[in-house]
């Protein structure tokens, strides 16, 4: 049996759709009899999905840093001066490295998270353990400094795979870092369904939309959608929004529909498990996302439960998504062009029963019924035990 390592660099959030890849691994590993340590963040110690696995046996660990005042000079301190960076070192992720495993599979939330941490990536320089990386999000404009782009490279260059979500993101990582990844490949993300059949379609005259995603507006772009719904022709249209999720900025999208004089008409669920619950009293999915990583985890689960999509052209959306026979799609994120995609579909309402069962059956016939599995082989062909 293998010792394995996660290293998951995600920050300032519990949990996210990053996070359900390697989780998933890491399940199929306990239940296989593998050693497990895994390191996230102290908002993830306590999530109920961190929780389930340290019940299942994994090892726990915090990487959360400090960043009060305090902590930011010693942390310039131990930079400048080698003597107090051999006795005070506060990586929080050396526990990991000192437990010796076969492998680690270090998971970003965004391609570029571990390079910034310079704890981290001297920690992977000094140790010859050997490693996958799986990336999630990156950012089509983004432009690495000559130095983050050297780092990156090396980085990903020694990892035995470098897993992502999406082909997509695999040309833009190769654009940003102006070389190519020989050991990228890519993988799906888990789904939160067991019953994989299309949900009956909801007969209603009012229009129930809904929005599953994280209340983060940066990167899902509620705001977006808010503006669009309080311009005169949307006012006259018969519609509910209903949105599931919980995240930052529930508090400011709440006021923002009270600001565009929508209010009476979004509601707000919080965070659901029960996905088809939710397709059981909605009609069509709207994701105007500014970024994603791979195809949004809800957009597969939108498509399984046989509802179409409207959504921007970012991540994997137009992989899985065919403009005007399944969904709807804005060449990019903006508020005229998500408008214009959102007018087309409320032209075709009649298409729309049709569409989502054609959405359903390429869904299915696309999707990866065990990723995390996927993605144990590749963590136990990089182990030193190559089991």
């Amino acid at each position: 049996m293998a010792k394995i390592a996660v290293i998951s660099t995600t920050a300032g959030y519990p949990w996210g759709g990053s996070e359900y890849l390697w989780a998933a691994m890491v399940e199929q590993a306990l239940l296989e009899g593998h050693e497990v340590l895994v390191s996230v963040n102290e908002l993830a110690v306590t999530h109920s999905s961190v929780i389930k696995l340290q019940e299942q046996g994994a090892k726990i660990f915090s990487n959360t840093r400090s960043f009060s005042l305090v902590s930011r000079i010693l942390y310039k301190l131990i930079q400048k001066n080698p003597l107090l960076k051999k006795f005070l070192n506060n990586s929080q992720f050396k526990p990991i490295f000192d437990s010796n495993p076969d492998v680690i599979c270090l998971s970003e939330g965004h391609i570029y998270s571990a390079v910034f941490d310079q704890d981290l990536i001297k920690l992977f320089q000094n140790h010859s353990i050997p490693y996958l990386v799986v990336t999630h999000l990156n950012e089509e404009c983004y432009k690495l400094e000559e130095n983050i782009r050297k780092t990156a490279k090396k980085l990903f260059s020694k990892a035995k795979y470098h897993v992502f979500v999406s082909h997509k993101n695999v040309k833009i990582a190769e654009r940003q870092l102006a070389q190519s990844l020989p050991n990228a490949l890519v993988l799906q993300n888990p789904v939160n369904l067991v019953n994989l059949n299309i949900v009956s379609w909801l007969q209603q005259s009012t229009i129930f939309f809904a929005s599953v995603a994280r209340l983060d507006a940066a990167y899902k772009g509620q705001d977006i959608l808010f503006e669009i719904l309080s311009s005169p022709v949307w006012q006259q249209r018969n519609w509910q929004l209903n949105l599931y999720g919980s995240g930052p900025d529930q508090s400011y999208l709440e006021a923002l529909a009270e600001y565009y004089g929508i209010a009476h008409r979004v509601k707000f669920f919080g965070h659901v498990n029960d996905i088809r619950s939710i397709w059981s009293n909605n009609h069509i999915l709207l994701l105007p996302s500014r970024e994603e990583g791979g195809p949004p985890i809800s957009l597969v689960e939108t498509m399984l439960c046989g509802r179409p999509v409207v959504a921007t052209d970012v991540g994997a959306v137009t992989e899985w998504i065919e403009d005007e026979l399944t969904g709807f799609i804005a060449e990019a994120p903006t508020l005229n062009l998500f408008a214009a995609a959102m007018n087309r579909a409320w032209q075709s309402q009649n298409n729309w029963e049709k569409m989502g069962v054609k959405a359903h059956e390429i869904a299915t016939a696309k999707l990866d019924h065990s990723p995390g599995c996927s993605l144990l082989k590749l963590v136990l062909d990089a182990s030193t035990k190559h089991l």
